[in-house]
């Protein structure tokens, strides 16, 4: 009869058998762990032992204990405290809006493109007959923060049969000894499991990202179990990433409407610049690059920039105006992207007078606010697309931030020194969140709790990230979810001879350089005059204002797809939906049906719509108290067609109006 160590060091072998065919990753990583552990290059912090009959694990340098207690016993509790309760334990991803009667009238005879237009039907009816006190009838997806000694995980997978787990352990050492412990290819038998185990931040991002999208419509409430208390710092990354995701800050309402627009300033004639990298202009190559954020960092060092403005090119975004005006500094080019109507005006109408930008070039988003190109010149206007490829084929903007766009072109015209001024993209140690003159700006409590956040809040909620100058800095998820951004720009558009220094006492960007503005050297000041007028030549050279006809037809394939798209809402029309198991099949049968269809600006945003909707649809029927679930069916269809169909019929208009 095999001893106890015998059975540990067998389910070992097996669980890394199975780690190399589900999870190269994580086996090559174990591996090496491994290696170093029996090579004594690593210091091994934890031990397994074995006690009457039970494990537990003992930390060499203090003599604890993980569990301190019989671990089957405490497994056993863990595994008693999971609940169908919709809110028990649980990650909501929705934000809970409430809607009147009256507000869902106005929202069904609002255009597509007008904020919740297509949302409210929905989010209404769900509202109306689910509360977050009911439980589910299933638990599809689960995620198990914290491994243990995986004692907990066949106890858990027993009892709620989940379809889809995600498994988050930051510990690769104490993981590795539920290896012997626990078997993980029984447990896990014929299920989706996802591991995150020892992963960085981008890592874990990379994975939350598969495990959400999988079976995506089971989203509304992401069930977790907590190993122990030391784990609830991952509850806080869990709603950071839900919170920061596309589809939360960017709406499928706002890509209508930004798709609308970059149409229609095409018919009024705007240069387009085209943002395929510039390898061989030198223009920028001879000249250093300042990009002026409006973080705190931009007020702290002003004094520095008003002395060394003529020393570079700036490139300032729009909501650093104010304090580059206060102190008499001129910008050479100017950049917004933002399309919030009642923000732009505001912020126009707080300046007296355009004087100290009467020189500058202006680089917008095509949707930026009407009053924009009504204030400034048109032929010192140049457009970027926003999320669309009418003209852009290589490279098109997706950005949190207007700052990442700046520092995006920087690279794009090829220069060799950009410098990184006000791009923070983080807390100031006084709470600031902006220069003290920005429109927006705000004091945010960074006070360390252990306390978590009930409801996150992409403005007020704050963590921890790298810093530039400091270890770590304190952001919030709105700040933050830049940070990926910026380094993905870097990634993709920066030249091994082209250098970016990180001035700023913020967050810290991959690639880059910190350099304290007391370390910077003299630089010899430009002809400014002069350098505008090459900018001004440089930006036409690279933009056009009309479709080729590679782009007309562009416009015809669209169209090709929109009746593909209609033709699948007319499937799922005249699909029987009278049970609730029917209408759930036939719904995820339209979904995949666009899923599967080509990439376009049309998918995109119907995608971010599934996005935000699906989860409310799917849940309702997902729930024990719903009484009589047949009769939701028939209006649930009817109120989804409708929705969709507003969209479609939206996006066909932009689209024929420009083909015409």
């Amino acid at each position: 009869m095999p001893t106890i160590e015998e059975i540990a060091i067998s389910n070992y072998q097996t669980n890394m058998d199975f780690l190399r065919k589900r999870d190269q990753a994580l086996f090559n990583r174990l591996s090496a762990l491994e290696h170093l552990l029996e090579n004594g290059k690593y210091p091994q912090r934890y031990d397994l032992e074995y006690k009457d009959d039970y494990f537990d694990v003992i930390e060499l340098g203090t003599e604890n204990y993980l569990y301190n207690t019989d671990s089957n016993i405490y497994s056993d509790t863990l595994v008693d405290n999971i609940t169908y309760k919709k809110d028990d334990q649980v990650c909501e991803t929705f934000y809970n809006l409430q809607f009147t009667q009256k507000a869902v009238e106005k929202a069904n005879a609002s255009d597509a493109d007008v904020r919740h237009a297509t949302t409210a039907p929905i989010f209404s009816y769900y509202h109306t007959f689910i509360d977050p006190h009911m439980s589910f009838k299933r638990i599809h997806k689960f995620i198990f923060i914290g491994s243990g000694l995986g004692l907990h995980l066949s106890k858990a997978v027993n009892k709620i049969d989940p379809e889809v787990i995600l498994l988050i352990e930051e510990d690769l050492e104490l993981f590795r000894l539920s290896l012997f412990t626990c078997d993980y290819e029984k447990v896990l038998a014929g299920r989706i499991i996802y591991f995150s185990v020892g992963e960085n931040q981008e890592e874990l991002t990379a994975t939350l990202n598969s495990f959400y999208t999988d079976a995506f419509g089971h989203n509304q409430y992401l069930k977790f179990l907590l190993f122990s208390s030391r784990h609830k710092h991952i509850i806080q990354k869990l709603q950071t990433y839900i919170i920061t995701r596309p589809e939360k800050c960017y709406s499928h309402e706002r890509i209508l409407y930004k798709n609308a627009k970059v149409l229609q300033r095409i018919q009024e004639g705007y240069d387009f610049l085209d943002l395929t990298k510039k390898e061989h202009e030198t223009f920028f190559k001879e000249r250093s690059v300042l990009i002026i954020g409006a973080g705190p960092s931009l007020h702290q060092n002003v004094d520095w920039l008003k002395e060394h403005q003529g020393d570079y090119i700036l490139i300032a975004v729009f909501a650093a105006l104010k304090t580059l005006q206060k102190n008499d500094i001129s910008p050479d080019i100017v950049i917004q992207i933002d399309e919030k109507v009642t923000e732009g005006v505001n912020l126009l109408n707080s300046f007296d007078d355009f004087d100290f930008v009467k020189d500058s070039l202006f680089i917008f988003s095509a949707s930026v606010p009407d009053v924009l190109f009504e204030r400034f010149p048109k032929e010192r206007t140049f457009l970027v697309e926003d999320r669309s490829h009418y003209k852009q084929k290589e490279l098109h903007i997706v950005a949190a931030s207007v700052g990442e766009v700046a520092y995006s072109l920087s690279l794009i015209f090829n220069a060799a020194e950009t410098y990184l001024l006000g791009l923070d993209l983080a807390v100031a140690d006084d709470g600031s969140t902006h220069a003290k003159d920005h429109h927006g700006a705000m004091n945010i409590d960074v006070s360390e709790s252990e306390e978590l956040d009930s409801v996150m809040s992409l403005q007020t909620s704050s963590f921890r990230v790298k810093g530039n100058f400091k270890d770590s800095v304190m952001t919030t998820p709105l700040l933050g979810s830049s940070i990926p951004m910026l380094n993905r720009y870097t990634k993709l558009l920066r030249s091994p001879d082209q250098q970016v220094f990180n001035l700023c006492d913020g967050a810290y960007f991959e690639d880059t350089t910190p350099l304290h503005i007391a370390d910077i050297h003299p630089k010899e000041a430009i002809d400014k005059r002069k350098a505008l007028l090459g900018i001004q030549k440089l930006l036409k050279s690279h933009s056009n204002h009309t479709l080729t006809e590679h782009e007309r037809k562009g416009l015809q394939r669209r169209q090709e797809q929109i009746a593909v798209y209609f033709d699948y809402l007319r499937k799922f029309q005249h699909t029987a939906t009278s049970s609730e198991d029917q209408f759930t099949d036939a719904y995820k049968k339209l979904i995949s049906s666009i899923i599967d269809s080509r990439p376009s600006e049309l998918k995109e945003l119907i995608f971010t719509y599934f996005f935000n909707t699906t989860n409310y649809v799917i849940d309702f029927f997902n729930t024990q108290e719903l009484k009589n679930p047949k009769k939701h069916t028939k209006k649930l269809k009817k109120i989804v067609m409708a929705q969709l169909e507003k969209i479609l019929d939206y996006y066909e208009t932009s689209i024929s109006s420009e083909i015409r």
